[in-house]
């Protein structure tokens, strides 16, 4: 008996072992995981100005101001300046707000579910396109200006210059050798870093906001809104604390600005949608719209209310209004292929793959429970005493839950802010949820016998979710993206399997010791 029971501990040590180094793996590999640049489900679209601009632009600046909550960017000068002279909207950046993504997102009119741009480290070029390569393609020279190199990366053929700053306290409106080009990108970080650093709510971010508001105001008077066009918006906003990621209103409505040459003057604050960023860049440059962006149950109707409607430019709105129907028109037939059937709209589509992974879920819940059956009748532990020992596998679970939110909040991307104040702290919610879950076992259970058998039937759970993850979701994430808890249970779920696994390991070898 005591060498069966031994025999028993020694693989649920080796279990658990294993258990740790997997979830290891998993949670440091799981922001390689994500992205896939090649993109999912796009649709190419050919397109052409049939009809030309009547006057394009002389020059456009395009704004990024990182991390630019829009309650801070309202009481900017330069927004208010813009709004005077064009309209302000409030912009829906979507559900995934990190910043590469979205910058993906804004550039090319596509959502981070099909861009396949997921995360801040690929710096591969992105396979869809954007609406910098559009003008560079018709003729128009592009230039960068930025804290950071992300948007030449994802798109290197865009540009015709790139100016790098790595010093963040420089400034990247400032006049660049050579003047402004016909398109001129922006995108200065201090404010986002500052957003992580102190929180959305801190006089350090109100800071930040002043400098950019300021330095834009210079860029501002070097331009003439009767021939230049501009554009002001933000990838996303922050938490009052700090962090971004998920789609908290305060973070996923940011403040967009349109003013000067071929825009259309309104005063109120209606919606827009992100991605319909690029797109009206194209109208109002008159260039092609971006091959593959979103149309077919889209925000693009939004154009016609953008751009200034004129006797001079009607035929070449009225082309580019058939051009909008023609990609709605090739996404149906394209859709109805896929699906097999119509109404070819991405509404069903994305409720097919979506129900595709709810059945693999379905199927790994199945699994566990039988797993977890074995485990119960391996151990001879009767049907009643499985039961409480469900209770209290629940009732840790809800510990989790609770413990999470009292120390990091949501559970989703926003908690992450900085690697190395989150992990700490995560690891922290998981050690101080197993230590609660080893105290309740006794209360619970009431079995000491049983208590590292039962701990390491959790380790077993949720290393089961760990690797139920990868079969339900994909090597690299698929499409649709997770919903926000399961998009984020990587990162915490590895923390709390190594914490849950180191336990369960100890509380093997102090069993081995009690029976020695």
């Amino acid at each position: 008996m005591k060498q069966a029971r031994d025999g028993w501990r020694l693989a649920a040590l080796g279990f658990c072992v294993v258990a740790v180094v997997v979830g290891f793996v998993l949670g440091e590999g799981y922001i390689d995981r994500l992205p896939q640049h090649a993109g999912y489900f796009l649709v190419a679209v050919d397109d052409e100005v049939r009809v030309p601009i009547p006057t394009r632009p002389r020059h456009t600046a395009f704004i990024v101001v990182d991390g630019l909550r829009r309650d801070s960017a309202e009481t900017t000068h330069v927004a208010q300046e813009l709004a005077r002279a064009g309209q302000c909207r409030i912009s829906d950046q979507g559900s995934f707000t990190v910043s590469r993504p979205e910058y993906a997102l804004l550039s090319t009119g596509l959502e981070a579910d099909r861009t396949g741009s997921r995360n801040n480290d690929l710096t591969a070029p992105l396979a869809a396109e954007s609406i910098w390569q559009v003008a560079r393609a018709s003729g128009l020279h592009v230039a960068g200006s930025s804290h950071l190199r992300w948007f030449e990366q994802l798109f290197p053929e865009g540009f015709d210059r790139f100016a790098h700053e790595k010093d963040h306290r420089a400034n990247v409106f400032a006049p660049e050798q050579g003047g402004l080009l016909d398109v001129n990108v922006f995108h200065p970080l201090y404010v986002d870093e500052a957003g992580h650093q102190h929180g959305g709510a801190s006089p350090a971010y109100a800071a930040a906001v002043a400098r950019v508001d300021g330095e834009i105001a210079g860029l501002l008077a070097r331009l003439d809104l009767s021939q230049d066009l501009v554009v002001l918006t933000a990838d996303h906003g922050h938490r009052d604390a700090g962090g971004h990621g998920g789609a908290q209103p305060e973070i996923k409505h940011v403040l967009v600005c349109f003013a000067g040459r071929g825009v259309e003057r309104r005063s109120d604050r209606a919606a827009f949608d992100g991605r319909s960023t690029a797109p009206a860049l194209a109208l109002l440059l008159g260039l092609r719209f971006p091959r593959d962006m979103r149309a077919g149950d889209d925000g693009l109707d939004v154009l016609w209310e953008i751009a200034h409607a004129s006797p001079e430019n009607a035929a070449y709105l009225a082309d580019r209004r058939a051009a909008v129907e023609r990609f709605r028109t090739q996404n149906r037939i394209t859709l109805e292929t896929w699906l097999g059937d119509q109404p070819g709209t991405w509404p069903r589509f994305y409720d097919r793959e979506a129900g595709a992974q709810t059945r693999r879920i379905g199927a790994t819940v199945l699994f566990v429970l039988v797993c977890a059956a074995l485990s119960f009748r391996f151990r001879k532990v009767p049907a009643r005493s499985a039961l409480v020992t469900t209770a209290w596998v629940a009732f840790g679970m809800f510990v989790v839950w609770c413990v999470h939110h009292a120390v990091l909040g949501d559970f989703d991307f926003t908690v992450i802010n900085l690697r190395e104040r989150f992990l700490p702290r995560a690891g922290a919610v998981a050690l101080v949820s197993a230590v609660a879950s080893v105290l309740a076992h006794r209360r619970i259970v009431g079995d000491r016998r049983r208590l590292a058998g039962d701990m390491v039937l959790v380790v077993g759970l949720l290393l089961a979710a760990m690797l139920g993850h990868v079969y339900v979701y994909g090597w690299p994430l698929g499409f649709p993206l997770p919903p926000q808890p399961a998009r984020y249970f990587p990162f915490f779920g590895a923390i709390t399997l190594v914490i849950y696994g180191l336990v369960a390991s100890g509380l093997l070898l102090l069993d081995g010791r009690r029976s020695a």
